[in-house]
């Protein structure tokens, strides 16, 4: 990888805390990730499964690690098993870590060969022992069952872990905004009429690798113009026309740590008088929606809140009446028309981090807020989405730094003309 490594303090506590949630004497055993095929001969770029990641910070593919907390030998609880390199592996791919490195880089005691897996696993697990696996992992050992038939997913396990974030993750999705925030800026300063959506990316994607992100932290969203009404919109090969609004959903990755961003600016720097009401309209209700990020909260009473913040909003625009909304007969209100998706996301190791919307907001949470309005009539949608840090003392808006008041984007963006 590109960046600096974490300290490795992080992946000895996050193994520490996963000990604290397992079965007396139980095993837990996790596999990297693998290197998809693209075509022909040539793959997809290697990114590290996140659990295996969040429990040993190594970014090695075909390698598994085995957690064994209970047992008796101190030997056998912590150990990564790692394909062993030789001179032809070496010669195309370049040297990988050695093991003296590889236990500095995890604070893991014991790294074997990956082929002395199968001896290994037989000294740890027991008829009656409990493991605790991903399917990558049972998938791996074809032979588990053969020795030991109590299993059970370890994904809850770690899903509830990282919901809540520690320090050093919070620091790496920091550099991750940073990187975001840059891309940004050089953005406002290159877009204008006749620009294609690809070229836009192209910027953001420079200014990604140019200041050490691995790149995208997910598919870009670049989409000009009635493009910004389909909502997973990737393509980004269309013209960015003159009065046209472009809506960009982006974010780099570092350390396998994600940001999550999204601006709508206007192509020619100006916004129009109803793109900026528009704005605005959306801009109180963002600045609202944060403020209500706090512990104890549901997501779906969050989400409800926001979409009554809309109504107000939407009234005030003319989209419909409050009769219209006090006669509504469809099951769905009336905002949902103009804001169809969710306002926040959980977001760390992935983008959008598993989440159990059953369980409050708690502080440590690092979420997305993301209202919305799209409005097909019109040919155009806006989105802004900062990541917001949940703590005791109110929220914490990782990305307040990143320019998105309405004046401010178009100072910048005719500075220089």
């Amino acid at each position: 990888m590109k960046s600096q490594a974490i300290p490795v303090a992080l992946f000895i506590r996050n193994r520490a805390r996963l000990a604290s949630m397992m079965s007396p004497g139980a095993v837990a055993l996790t596999r990297s990730g693998l290197r998809k095929m693209r075509n022909g001969d040539q793959f997809y770029p290697f990114r590290q499964q996140s659990d295996f990641f969040y429990l040993t910070g190594i970014n090695l593919e075909e390698s598994a690690f085995a957690f064994a907390p209970d047992h008796p030998d101190p030997d056998l609880r912590e150990v990564l098993f790692i394909k062993r390199p030789t001179h032809k592996s070496e010669l195309w791919a370049g040297h990988i870590p050695g093991q003296e490195e590889l236990k500095s880089l995890s604070g893991i005691g014991q790294v074997r060969w990956l082929e002395e897996q199968d001896v290994f696993l037989k000294l740890i697990l027991g008829d009656e022992t409990l493991v605790y696996t991903d399917h990558e992992a049972g998938a791996s050992h074809e032979d588990r069952d053969a020795h030991n038939s109590k299993s059970t997913s370890l994904a809850p396990l770690l899903q509830s872990l990282r919901r809540i974030k520690q320090p050093e993750e919070i620091e790496e999705i920091i550099k991750a905004v940073a990187i975001t925030h840059s891309a940004f800026l050089r953005v406002l300063k290159k877009l204008e009429p006749g620009i294609y959506e690809y070229q836009v990316e192209a910027e953001i994607i420079g200014e990604f690798i140019g200041l050490g992100a691995e790149g995208h932290a997910f598919e870009p969203i670049v989409a000009s113009g009635k493009n910004a009404l389909v909502l997973h919109y990737v393509e980004n090969n269309c013209i960015c026309g003159e009065g046209e609004l472009l809506l960009m959903d982006f974010g780099a990755e570092v350390n396998h740590y994600a940001a999550d961003c999204s601006r709508t600016i206007p192509v020619n720097g100006r916004f129009t008088t109803r793109q900026r009401m528009l704005y605005d309209a959306l801009l109180r209700v963002f600045r609202k929606a944060i403020d209500l990020m706090v512990p104890g909260t549901l997501m779906s009473d969050f989400h409800q809140a926001v979409g009554h913040l809309w109504e107000e909003e939407h009234i005030a625009l003319g989209l419909y009446s409050r009769e219209d909304v006090e006669t509504n007969a469809d099951a769905e209100p009336l905002w949902k028309k103009f804001f169809m998706h969710g306002t926040s996301h959980s977001m760390g190791l992935d983008v959008h981090d598993s989440f159990d919307r059953t369980l409050p907001f708690e502080a440590g949470m690092v979420l997305s807020c993301e209202p919305a309005i799209y409005i097909p009539d019109e040919k155009l949608g806006i989105r802004l989405e900062n990541d917001i840090l949940i703590t005791d003392n109110g929220p914490v808006d990782l990305m307040k730094d990143i320019p998105i008041e309405a004046d401010e984007i178009e100072e910048l963006m005719n500075r220089n003309s």
